[in-house]
């Protein structure tokens, strides 16, 4: 009964890091990435770019800076909490496999 309430308690956590990144991965696909690269190629001081929504984007000196820290922290806790998700589905599914093979085989 113990490893049913263990399934449970990590089924709760798979539900909430699975919204956080759901809503991490949309700020990020759609906010933080285009942003970045509409400012990849702007060197003059005081240019423009023009993000894939049609926005201007000031690519000036610490708003470029600014830009490029964000995009990188993102990256980094996007793809954390995306090894974490893969590594928490393939325990869990694991776990559950050994549960059924032990029964499946067990001699009573």
């Amino acid at each position: 009964m113990g490893n049913n309430k263990d399934m449970g308690i990590l089924r709760v956590i798979q539900v909430f890091l699975g919204s956080f990144y759901l809503l991490l991965i949309l700020f990020y696909l759609g906010i933080i990435v285009p942003e970045y690269f509409a400012c990849v190629n702007c060197h003059t001081e005081g240019a423009m770019g023009i993000d894939i929504w049609g926005d201007q984007i000031q690519c000036f000196g610490d708003s470029k800076a600014f830009g490029k820290v964000l995009f990188d922290l993102s990256s980094v806790i996007v793809a954390g909490l995306s090894t974490v998700l893969i590594f928490l589905f393939f325990w869990k599914k694991m776990k559950f496999n050994n549960r059924f093979q032990a029964k499946k085989y067990s001699r009573k």
